[in-house]
C-alpha cells in the first residue's frame, strides 16, 4: 500500500491581528477531507494578557459552519506553536481564531494539512 497525497495550505497568512474573530475561507473542497491537521505558529504578542484561540469548523454546504469537537488548540499567550488533529465528517473545513486581551496584537499564521478519504 502506497502513501496517499496530502494537501496543505496556509489558511490564515502571517499577520498581526487585533482583538476579534478571524476566519479563513474554506480550505477543503467538497468531499476532499477526511483527516485534518491544524498548526498555528505565533511569532509575537503584545498588549495586556493577550490570548489566541484557534480551532476548525466544518460545513456541509460552505455556508453554515459548526465547530469540530476536539479541534481547538491549547490557548497561546506568548510566541510558540500548537498542533491539533481532527476527523472531518462534512464537505468543507475552515479555521476560526480569536484574539483577546486588552489592546492585544498577536502575529500568527494557521496552516492545514488535509488527508483525503
Amino acid at each position: 500500500m502506497g502513501l496517499r497525497n496530502v494537501t496543505a495550505d496556509v489558511a490564515l497568512a502571517s499577520a498581526a491581528r487585533a482583538a476579534g474573530t478571524h476566519v479563513s475561507g474554506p480550505v477543503a473542497a467538497a468531499g476532499a477531507a477526511a483527516d485534518v491537521l491544524l498548526t498555528v505558529h505565533c511569532t509575537a504578542v503584545s498588549g495586556t494578557t493577550p490570548t489566541l484561540d484557534a480551532s476548525l469548523e466544518e460545513s456541509a454546504d460552505g455556508n453554515s459552519w459548526t465547530a469540530i469537537p476536539g479541534s481547538a488548540i491549547t490557548q497561546l499567550t506568548a510566541a510558540g506553536s500548537r498542533t491539533v488533529y481532527a476527523a472531518v465528517t462534512k464537505n468543507y473545513v475552515r479555521v476560526t481564531s480569536t484574539v483577546a486581551g486588552t489592546t492585544p496584537s498577536v502575529t500568527y499564521r494557521a496552516a492545514v494539512w488535509i488527508r483525503p478519504e
